[in-house]
């Protein structure tokens, strides 16, 4: 990408595949689109998304054009050919982080030793609650969307909040048990 190798991150590759999906979509239309999504966590603000759009163009990944009759200044971005090069690049590559994701319920788990026993079944019940409200908002959004594999993206999504689920159900017992 102009002129060097380097590869993406995933913010980038997260944002050039909206791109690709929607294009010609403009910079208002992505972070609206973010804002939707329910699975997403990157680029979820303007502060971050403008900024990535300025990078992604002066590196020749996407390329903008006017809207015909818009008095302010409206562009529409689309993805050039060393873009989808790019993101063909991304696409394939799997990286360690990848393997583990983050998981702050799991890290705070490292804190419960300042917690009595309450507090900690008392926050496992607060953290299933808001996994169970994610997946209905999960389910919500999934019939409002359309995607290339959609279905799997979705059962890649509702496997991940139903293990985290039983996972947490499994700490309780542990608790109760002990």
């Amino acid at each position: 990408m102009d002129g060097g190798n380097d590869s993406l991150s995933d913010n980038e590759g997260a944002l050039l595949c909206e791109i690709m999906r929607e294009q010609p979509v403009t910079a208002y239309q992505l972070v609206r689109a973010y804002e939707r999504s329910p699975v997403g966590r990157f680029n979820k603000s303007k502060g971050q998304i403008y900024p990535l759009i300025r990078r992604l163009r002066q590196r020749g990944l996407i390329e903008a054009s006017s809207v015909a009759g818009d008095k302010r200044g409206t562009e529409q971005l689309a993805l050039t050919g060393l873009g989808r090069a790019a993101l063909r690049l991304w696409a394939q590559d799997v990286r360690d982080h990848h393997t583990l994701l983050e998981d702050p319920l799991r890290t705070k788990m490292l804190a419960f030793e300042v917690l009595d026993e309450a507090e900690i079944l008392a926050w496992v019940s607060r953290a299933q609650a808001a996994l169970r409200e994610k997946r209905a908002e999960l389910d919500r959004y999934d019939a409002t969307v359309t995607a290339p594999y959609r279905a799997l993206i979705y059962a890649n999504a509702v496997l991940s909040l139903e293990s985290r689920i039983e996972w947490l159900e499994q700490v309780r017992k542990a608790l109760i048990e002990k």
